[in-house]
């Protein structure tokens, strides 16, 4: 003999669905919004790896770099740059000087570092300025990586939509169909 699992009331599962739907909705949308706000105005993000800006921008903030031309960059600005020693990194840092010299370049060191970094940063590695950051989204945006984000965002969702779709044509096909009145 087969034990059977309680079954959940149909209202039980509809107030369940809307409220996961809600939830969903009102994590997803603003980070949508804040995602694509960012894209429209030419606004990079940086994950803070390191804590050479502690307390300034605390690790794994998620920092919102906007351009600048780097004539416009002053003493004291944070500023994010391909690090000259490693083109594959970006590093923010804190501009406290002007290198002496025909081209124009930068002193930076990070808030938390006790001296300036080793070498000045080339005006033509310069890809911002640091504008604002979010703390802990950093962290949720390197989580949210290939392939996290394909499964999460697109591969969940879909099977989600297929599972909704099946069980309503089942729900459809169980219906007893009316008999025509013949009069």
């Amino acid at each position: 003999m087969a034990i059977r699992a309680p079954r959940v009331p149909a209202m039980t599962r509809g107030w369940l669905g809307a409220t996961l739907g809600v939830v969903a909705v009102s994590l997803l949308l603003p980070l949508t919004i804040f995602l694509v706000g960012c894209w429209l105005l030419g606004y990079q993000l940086a994950s803070v790896q390191t804590g050479s800006m502690s307390p300034t921008f605390p690790v794994g903030s998620l920092v919102v770099v906007g351009p600048v031309d780097p004539a416009d960059v002053e003493v004291g600005m944070a500023i994010a740059f391909q690090d000259p020693d490693d083109p594959t990194r970006q590093v923010t840092h804190r501009v406290v000087g002007v290198a002496p010299g025909s081209e124009l370049a930068f002193i930076t060191q990070g808030d938390a570092n006790a001296t300036a970094d080793a070498r000045p940063v080339p005006a033509r590695v310069v890809r911002g300025r640091a504008l604002w950051h979010v703390t802990y989204l950093g962290t949720v945006m390197d989580w949210l990586q290939w392939p996290r984000s394909f499964l999460l965002l697109v591969v969940a969702p879909s099977v989600l939509l297929a599972v909704v779709e099946l069980r309503s044509r089942r729900g459809r096909a169980r219906l007893p169909t009316a008999t025509p009145v013949s009069a």
